[in-house]
């Protein structure tokens, strides 16, 4: 058989194929997810450390630095703000801008239970907070706990308890539900303290800044050698197993990630796992998948929100993300984030488990020609075709003559466009002007002389720095072009990415052949990857895992990077398998 025609039936056989649809395009997201992320009084768009909760068949999250409130959704889609009043604040916030950081939010079927984390002047006890309505906003004070780094709240066959830990070993104390007291005695530490790193079990736990193979790890790890320890712990029960999940210290990177153990009961006791992490994104338009919330839908899919980090403005800017969570025949805990920040099918039903959840869109985008009416110094127009939410365009100005114009090469197939927006020169998030939404004109064409919009909107008026168009039926186009007309806080009219998903109607790159795996003889936590360059490839997924069919990891390299990775996220005495997969703008390659 030719190449060629093992090209062709590769590509046919894969999971990732666009979805036919005789009708409308199926209901789909893309991460970041496109929420008005609270205002950081330096001038920058931040939150983390997500919750999800679902409570009389709506969803409701909570976030760190987000909303002074909370939010509402009846799809996971649409989001609607719920704010504190501001009688609520001194209980639910310790700052004057009614925002939390960290909470606990859980349910017991009959109401939900707020607990938030003290920072700031550190206090020596927070309110459990409740209410049977959470639509109204309404909530009353129902006990008091002393004040705990990042608490998880859970709930177990009408027991509760309190899981926390931050800079420190994950703890655990049983509640009280009629008092809602700590009971006397029962805290317990669920895994000892690592003397040193050199102990620990995976190396995904060294805190360090590792941007794939960019930065030397080495100075990272020696600086914060303090750091083998947890946070931000989640329990989840699924299949009578109980899964213990914390986030590995390292929030200021995209390697930040959540580990699992597993154990038989809410207290344990919980021994590690071949497979861990849990939840990895390393690499894409943006990375880390750490901190996070593991939720059922109404449907019964198992869902995962976690902290998405950018870094840029400030060490500790981050977004929100949304990935599936998957229990193979073995119990195993995976969550799907790889090619996670590209456009994904929202179920409306039973998930199959085997299936890809991605919409089969690819990026058009990438590394496309670009100009710009204007440009600052070091944010040139390809900046925000590159792939990379830490780089963007930017404009002289925010004035309604700036404008933003791509060529896609020819034209293609566009079923999504993701329009992320940087925060250049914003005004303090504090102060005024106090507007805080993107006004812009997007409009495509074919020969560079007939416009018109691709969406459903002649001006958008976006709250949130990433705004999602899927169209109701794919178009197409080669040109893209954007105008702005305003934008928030008195910001220059800047992008990080214009993104554009569709179908080039060519073949995928060449199958990469085994990578070349060199594991650290003096520490087996470490080993670099290599592998020989794919023609026409767009980036590189590496994959890896305990086992041929648990290949449940993966770094994203874009091909304009060299064909190699140093990683320090390995755990110790666990044989790996590896595969490196290609990627461009017509499909994926999966290698050997």
């Amino acid at each position: 058989m030719s190449n060629m025609s093992t090209r062709i039936l590769t590509t046919i056989g894969l999971l990732l194929l666009p979805i036919l649809t005789l009708g409308a395009e199926p209901r789909t997201f893309c991460n970041p997810l496109n929420l008005d992320y609270g205002w950081n009084r330096k001038g920058y768009r931040h939150s983390a450390d997500p919750v999800i909760v679902l409570f009389k068949d709506r969803y409701y999250l909570f976030a760190t630095d987000d909303v002074p409130g909370y939010r509402v959704s009846d799809d996971l889609l649409s989001w609607t703000n719920i704010l504190f009043t501001k009688d609520l604040w001194p209980l639910m916030s310790d700052n004057d801008r009614g925002t939390y950081c960290a909470p606990a939010v859980a349910t017991d079927g009959s109401h939900v239970y707020f607990i938030r984390m003290s920072r700031g002047k550190q206090s020596r006890t927070v309110p459990v907070m409740r209410t049977a309505e959470p639509d109204s906003g309404r909530w009353e004070k129902c006990g008091e706990l002393r004040a705990t780094g990042d608490p998880m709240l859970f709930f177990d066959e009408g027991r509760a308890w309190l899981y926390h830990g931050l800079g420190q070993p994950t703890k655990v104390f049983e509640l009280n539900t009629y008092t809602w007291k700590e009971i006397a005695g029962t805290e317990r530490q669920l895994r000892p303290a690592a003397t040193n790193l050199a102990n620990l079990f995976g190396g995904y736990e060294r805190g360090r800044r590792e941007l794939l193979d960019e930065v030397d790890a080495s100075s990272w790890i020696d600086r914060f050698a303090w750091l083998p320890c947890q946070e931000a712990a989640w329990l989840t029960r699924a299949n009578n197993r109980y899964y213990l999940q914390y986030a590995t210290p390292g929030t200021v990177t995209q390697w930040y990630c959540d580990t699992v153990m597993e154990g038989t009961s809410p207290l344990g006791p919980f021994k590690d796992v071949p497979y861990a992490p849990a939840s990895m994104k390393v690499g894409g338009f943006m990375g880390s998948a750490g901190h996070s919330c593991v939720f059922q839908d109404r449907h019964g899919n198992w869902w995962r929100v976690t902290t998405m980090w950018v870094g840029v403005h400030d060490l500790f800017e981050r977004r929100l993300g949304l990935f599936p969570v998957t229990f193979d025949s073995a119990g195993r805990m995976q969550t799907q984030t790889a090619l996670g920040d590209y456009p994904q099918v929202m179920p409306v039903g039973k998930r199959d488990p085997s299936a890809s959840p991605l919409a089969g869109w690819w990026v058009q985008s990438f590394n496309r020609k670009c100009s710009a009416s204007s440009s600052l110094t070091n944010h040139e127009p390809r900046l925000a075709a590159d792939e990379n939410c830490r780089t963007w365009w930017s404009a002289e100005t925010g004035n309604s003559n700036e404008w933003f114009h791509m060529d896609l090469g020819r034209p293609v197939e566009v079923h999504a466009i993701q329009v992320n927006f940087a925060e250049q020169d914003c005004a303090n998030g504090s102060q005024p002007p106090n507007d805080e939404a993107y006004v812009y004109t997007i409009m495509g064409s074919n020969a560079g002389s007939s416009w018109w919009h691709p969406g459903d909107q002649e001006v958008r008026v976006c709250k949130g720095p990433h705004d999602y168009i899927p169209l109701s039926r794919p178009q197409m186009f080669r040109y893209l072009r954007i105008e702005c007309r305003t934008m928030p806080k008195g910001g220059k009219f800047a992008l990080r990415d214009v993104r554009v998903f569709g179908d080039r109607g060519g073949l995928p790159p060449q199958d990469v052949s085994p990578p070349r795996v060199v594991r650290d003889p003096k520490d087996d936590r470490n080993a670099t990857i290599s592998w020989q360059p794919s023609a026409d490839a767009d980036g590189y997924l590496v994959r890896f895992g305990p086992a041929r069919d648990q290949l449940f990891q993966t770094f994203q390299v874009p091909a304009t990077a060299k064909t190699s990775i140093t990683t320090h996220a390995l755990n110790r005495g666990v044989q790996y398998y590896w595969r490196v997969d290609a990627f461009n703008a017509n499909g994926l390659a999966n290698g050997k």
